[in-house]
Order: structure tokens, then sequence, then C-alpha cells
């Protein structure tokens, strides 16, 4: 993936401000930071053109080689790029150019600067990075992965293979330095690490900031020399990261001495909540079947994904609610013609994987009438404005345990 739009340059690379009077650069040379390791990355950090001297291998073993430049005059680093160049150690040699640039910007010498980025912009266009195969789809398209699997540390992490193209052929990088930012949300991530022998170099998340929106890690080649950095920002690859559909399938049943049945009238107010928390809700599609509903609410994936059907909701609001067998009112030895059944109802919340997101519950919400199905028929309406009273009154909780 190759864009051709220019960098942003930090306003304290004076060497980026020199390059830029004379042309419109592809990538930025800018002195180091003192890198401290994994921190939190967001917006401010994107494509500033600076990396670290403490860039790790992908092996997590051993950091990128350090050219040996000490004493060596311009020619001579100029020399040694092109010889390294032609041996095909493509990375040692753009780090003795990028050593060479850092002599000319002390030196002031403009000309030798422009010449250098020229070179280094050619070689670039000639670089390429290619998702690992664990971000292939099987339609050969570069999957978005589960965020929450990533906060975990679990699912594919960002890992991009670095190749110099010579027209239909091309080699692996060695030895290069890959930076990893955050574009979109914040994370904290491997933040430099060097390619191995085939190319490969990855990253590990441990920690996203926000897992209810979009993550995106970009990785680019960055070059270093004598405290001096050359980004080749414009070559780079982005991994996406999307947290699950703020839709939700609604199902649920309802269970009395009169039968089962589907807890229909019963939806409508959980509907209106999910709304109100800024989901779709999508309402089961068919007749319920109690013993699929039942191990669905329980958590088995299978009968999840049947509850689902074609839809592909990221999360599932299952409702059960029950009613005890009616009894005829007894008080002081006297029966009366009043029939009572306790209610009670579960609200389930789960995740495709069929892990719980949130639960709420009542019990002993007790209706009356003067039969058996007055009784049942009273018990449910209590159940109905029980679950309504609770999705108001816990819908900060809920709103979180969403965005968790």
């Amino acid at each position: 993936m190759k864009s051709f739009a220019r960098p942003f340059l930090t306003p304290s690379a004076f060497l980026c401000a020199l390059a830029l009077s004379a042309t419109a650069l592809i990538s930025c040379v800018s002195t180091d930071p003192n890198y401290t390791g994994e921190a939190l990355q967001d917006d401010g950090q994107r494509l500033n053109g600076q990396l670290s001297r403490d860039t790790q291998a992908s092996s997590g073993t051993k950091a990128a080689n350090a050219i040996s430049s000490a004493g060596l005059d311009y020619d001579t680093l100029i020399r040694r790029a092109r010889e390294s160049l032609e041996l095909n150690r493509l990375a040692e040699g753009i780090r003795y150019y990028v050593a060479a640039m850092a002599r000319a910007h002390n030196a002031g010498d403009k000309t030798a600067l422009d010449s250098i980025s020229d070179t280094l912009n050619e070689i670039g266009g000639r670089l390429t990075l290619e998702p690992h195969e664990s971000w292939i789809a099987a339609d050969g398209t570069q999957l978005v992965a589960d965020i929450r699997a990533a906060a975990k540390g679990q699912g594919p992490m960002p890992a991009v293979y670095l190749y110099e193209s010579y027209g239909s052929a091309k080699s692996p990088v060695g030895d290069a330095s890959i930076r990893f930012i955050t574009q979109e949300n914040s994370a904290t991530l491997s933040s430099a690490v060097s390619t191995d022998s085939k190319g490969l170099a990855n990253a590990s998340i441990s920690r996203v900031g926000r897992l209810d929106e979009p993550l995106v890690v970009r990785a680019y080649p960055v070059f270093s020399a004598e405290g001096y950095s050359f980004a080749l920002n414009t070559v780079f690859r982005d991994f996406s990261f999307a947290p699950p559909p703020r839709v939700a399938l609604v199902a649920g049943i309802e269970r009395t001495s009169a039968g089962t049945r589907d807890a229909a009238s019963s939806l409508d107010g959980l509907a209106t909540a999910l709304k109100g928390y800024g989901f779709e809700s999508v309402p089961y599609n068919g007749s319920l079947a109690a013993e699929r509903f039942m191990a669905a609410y329980g958590g088995e994936r299978a009968s999840l994904n049947a509850l689902a059907g074609a839809a592909s909701p990221g999360y599932y609001a299952l409702l059960l609610v029950e009613v005890s067998a009616p009894s005829q009112m007894q008080y002081q030895g006297k029966v009366y013609n009043i029939y009572l059944a306790d209610s009670s109802f579960t609200l389930r919340i789960l995740r495709p994987d069929g892990s719980l997101v949130y639960a709420e519950a009542r019990q002993g919400l007790r209706g009356q009438g003067g039969s058996e199905r007055a009784a049942i028929d009273d018990a449910l309406v209590k159940a109905r404005e029980a679950l309504n009273t609770a999705l108001g009154e816990s819908a900060s909780k809920i709103r979180a345990a969403l965005a968790d």
C-alpha cells in the first residue's frame, strides 16, 4: 500500500525544513528523541519521522545493526552505501546514506542533502510492505481483526514483510527498522521492530484505549544512523481492528404452567432501551424452540449462530421470563376466588463467542387475578414493568459493559 502525500514533519526537525526548501520529500530526516520503550501512542505521534536507537528485532533479542561510521568522511560514507547496495545489504546501505546525510546537514551542504534525499526516495519507490499470512482472507483481501481479542493479546497482531522489488521479482529486506504507530484510537504496542532474514517484523499490542472505537495501526520503515532517522513513511501498511457491530439480536421466551411461548410483548421495551444505548436491535425471525433458545441463553456458540441466521449481530440480548404455577389465595383458613402467581426475569447480553457482557435479574414479581390465566397474565405484566424499570435504572452500567 503506497501513498505519495507529503509526510508530517516535526517543527524541531531542522533538517526536514532544510530539505523541504528544495523539494517535496517523500521522507523525513530528524534527530532521534530519547525513546523509553513501549508507550501509549496517540494521534500526536503520527508520522513524526523520529525513531529511537533502541529498536528491537522481531525475535525480541537483538537491535537493528548499527554501522561503523565514526571517523569516516562524507565521500567514504557514500562509497560504502553504494557498496552495501551492490552486495544486497539494503538496510545497511541506507544507514550509510543517512550517516552521510547527517554529515551534510552538520556542514550545511544543501546540495549534498538534496542528492541523498533523491537517492533514498528512489530506493523507497522500490520498497513495499506486505501483510503477514495471518492477515489474508480466503479471497485474498486483508482481514479486519477483532479489537477485543487484540486488547487481550490474542488474534492477529500487526506483522509485515518488507520487500525490495525488481520488476516482477522481489527480495526480502532484513535488518530494517519498522515503526508501528496508531492512526486511530490509541494502544500500547511495540513501537519499533527490526525485520528478520525473511523481511518480517511483527508488533504486539498489550492495551487498547477504547474498545468501542476502531483501531488502526500503521507500519512503515525508518533507517537511523549517527542520531538521525530517515522515515520512509509513504511506504506503509495499515492494520485495522474493529469493535463488534452495534447490532443486537433480541429474543426471549416466557415459561408458565400454561406452556412456553415467544416473549414478543416483553421484548418491545428491551428493543427500545437498546436503541437508547445507541444499538440497533434485530428481532429473532422464526418460531423459537425452547431448547434452542436455552442453549443459546447458556452461551453455546453454535446455538447463538443458529439464532442469528443470515444476520451478523455484535451482541445477543436474550430474555427469559418465568411464571410459577398459580395458587388460590387463602387467608385465616378461608379460600378466596383470587389467584396468585410469581414471576421473574433474567436478561443476558452475550457476545457471539458466548461470553457474558451483562446480566440483570428480578424475582418475586407477584401477579393476581380472578382466574389462573388472569394471574399468569398479570404476573407477566409485572415482569415487563420491572424489566423496563431495570433497563432505565441500570442504563449507565449496561452502556459501560457494552463499551468494555
